[in-house]
């Protein structure tokens, strides 16, 4: 029986299961990749064409609603593929000797791939809306590392805990639109009140879109203040998810 327990053969087995995940999403697909630019690009049009005459103080707005899209559509779609991982893996685990926490790493890496790829249409577009590049700009890779990790965090919790109450799919999925809402993605923090704007504060999406924003749409360095929280953000939750993971994970087998 194969074994993987060496660093280099565990991320080619993580590297291979992605890149298998990927194939099989885009397999027989005419458009491939670019299906994964769809969902925010019709969100684009519609804020665009809704949100764009509610808040005309926006400067280019399109630019705007797509740096908060960016990160919501790798959140979204990450969240659910690595909740799923497990659960639907669940057949292979049984036969083979392979780490369990392959699966949701594989299917996160997947996302960052799908994500990699649809970056060159995307920057394409955000460059016509008015992206103006600068060195300030490289800062968008060490950030979506953070947001990665904070993603994956949160969804290997919620992994860990769907492979014995399989609601936690279910319920996830039904709560990610007031997620979405709750996100400042088409408007500003100037529209909420005051005494209500801490509540925003407390989704960690908002500080992810936030500092995001300073460098892609304002062209600006964010505050130490800004890069610290983030990493906090990313921190706890990775912790967190690995340590849930690891405590239940000798329970997987007897749930499937």
């Amino acid at each position: 029986m194969k074994q993987f327990n060496t660093f280099p053969k565990f991320w080619g087995l993580i590297q291979e299961l992605a890149l298998k995940t990927v194939k099989l999403r885009y397999k027989n697909s005419m458009l491939g990749f670019l299906w994964s630019m769809m969902n925010p690009l019709i969100y684009l049009v519609i804020f665009t064409f809704v949100f764009s005459y509610a808040f005309p103080g926006i400067d280019r707005y399109p630019l705007y609603a797509l740096t908060g899209l960016m990160f919501w559509t790798f959140f979204s779609s990450s969240s659910i593929q690595v909740i799923e991982s497990v659960i639907n893996n669940s057949g292979v685990l049984k036969s083979i000797n392979v780490p369990t926490i392959a699966f949701p790493l594989a299917a996160q890496v997947a996302s960052l791939i799908s994500l990699f790829l649809s970056l060159i249409p995307f920057s394409i577009l955000m460059l016509i809306f008015g992206l103006e590049i600068g060195w300030e700009t490289l800062l968008f890779l060490p950030i979506l590392f953070l947001f990665a990790c904070f993603t994956f965090g949160v969804s290997l919790i919620l992994c860990s805990l769907n492979v014995y109450f399989r609601d936690i799919q279910l319920a996830w999925t039904s709560f990610m639109p007031a997620i979405f809402y709750s996100s400042p993605i088409a408007y500003t923090t100037s529209v909420i009140p005051e005494k209500f704007l801490w509540l925003m504060k407390l989704n960690p999406l908002y500080h992810f879109i936030t500092i995001l924003r300073e460098i892609l749409y304002y062209n600006r360095i964010p505050s130490l203040m800004q890069f610290l929280a983030i990493f906090a953000l990313a921190a706890i939750p990775l912790a967190l998810g690995f340590y849930i993971f690891k405590r239940l994970e000798r329970g997987f087998v007897s749930q499937y």
